[in-house]
């Protein structure tokens, strides 16, 4: 037996070799048994993989470097992936399948927990990985200066502060709807963060594009959308009160999460946990219309920071006295602009104060994210 958690310990640490970690803690190689059988532990511990995402590589290659039968190798893969332990993509011009490890995040926790049907180890997987989640994981979310998520603000009612800035733009890797637009294909699947802590808000929320799209779909866990139909669909969860989180880059995004403080792994890091390098918040601030308001407090109620309240000011030159006013608190608010899309009279406007630029790619997201890390706890 301690032989075999030796294995599953090798496993934790090829699989950190990754901008997000698995950290050593008590937990982990529990979790790690419940979602490998040892004879998988070895396969991927084998040379044929590296690290997550960076090797993609065929049935037939799999075969030829481990010296196996390429059936033996094909039914173990294709069993991982159908588990969402491996990451399966086909190529679109020849047809061909290719394989990689999956990082814990975003990885496994997602495309493991969606994917698992018996409620009992779906439940054991899930309570190890909350305790996970508070004793050590919650900190390696935010373990970087440069964050691998950031939210998207809801579009309507934007403007820019024209005194900061009157060369500042609003652009386009800041718009959702533009997000979906340029990307090839779209699916919507459960969300694991509600799936392992349950909660009141809908549970088919997440996005996932292009090729996670085609994973997902092919696993028979997603269904695909047509663009118009998931502006359409995001625009739905703006009404149930759910954040858009994206990864922290301009182009291609990997997922866009519409997700609720009660369970989002990343947004509870700052309203339970107070670190804010969990996620980037938006660059946009919401201000109030006192002239539109009808103080009908809907944006106090939907705001997931609770950010927004009421208080009374001096109305000054008048013979009117105090009246009431609304107050946001930009200390709490992550601009996601909740409050401005649910508003029906437009009292409250989304107005850009910051012009944080992401980096581009994808590549240079994670790669940013691994060189500003403040510590290594994942040794």
């Amino acid at each position: 037996m301690e032989g075999n958690a030796d294995r599953y310990e090798q496993l934790r640490k090829k699989l950190s070799r990754w901008p997000v970690k698995l950290p050593a803690s008590p937990e982990v190689i529990p979790i790690l048994q419940i979602l490998f059988e040892p004879e998988e532990v070895d396969l991927l511990l084998s040379e044929a993989f590296s690290a997550p995402y960076q090797d993609k590589k065929t049935v037939k290659l799999v075969a030829e470097e481990l010296g196996k039968h390429e059936a033996e190798i094909e039914k173990a893969l294709n069993n991982l992936a159908d588990r969402g332990l491996l990451f399966r993509v086909k190529n679109p011009k020849n047809g061909d399948v290719y394989y990689s490890l999956f990082p814990i995040l975003p990885g496994i926790f997602e495309f493991y927990l969606v994917g698992e049907h018996d409620e009992k180890r779906r439940t054991k997987f899930s309570t190890l990985f909350e305790e996970y989640y508070q004793n050590m994981f919650v900190t390696e979310l935010g373990a970087s200066e440069h964050p691998w998520v950031r939210v998207l603000p809801a579009e309507k009612n934007f403007q820019v502060d024209i005194e900061l800035d009157p060369t500042m733009n609003v652009l386009s890797f800041e718009k959702v709807s533009e997000y979906v637009k340029t990307s090839h294909k779209i699916a919507l699947m459960e969300c694991a963060c509600r799936l392992k802590s349950p909660c009141d808000h809908p549970l088919e929320t997440c996005m996932c594009f292009d090729y996670y799209a085609d994973y997902m779909v092919d696993r028979k866990l997603a269904r695909y959308l047509e663009h118009e139909e998931a502006i359409e669909v995001l625009k739905q969860f703006e009404e149930k009160g759910l954040v858009h989180t994206t990864t922290n880059c301009q182009k291609r995004p990997q997922f866009i999460c519409n997700c609720c403080t009660c369970s989002c792994l990343v947004l509870r890091g700052l309203t339970e946990f107070d670190n804010p390098r969990c996620f980037v918040k938006s660059n946009f601030i919401p201000e109030w219309v006192s002239d539109n308001c009808n103080m009908c407090e809907l944006c106090i109620a939907i705001c997931p920071m609770n950010a927004v309240s009421v208080s009374e000011s001096l109305n000054e030159g008048s013979d009117e006295g105090d009246y009431e006013r609304l107050v946001f608190n930009e200390d709490k608010c992550i601009g996601c602009g909740l409050c401005a899309s649910n508003c029906e009279v437009d009292a409250i406007t989304l107005t850009k104060v910051r012009d944080y630029r992401p980096e581009t790619t994808l590549r240079g997201m994670w790669l940013r994210t691994e060189m500003e890390r403040i510590d290594d706890k994942s040794k």
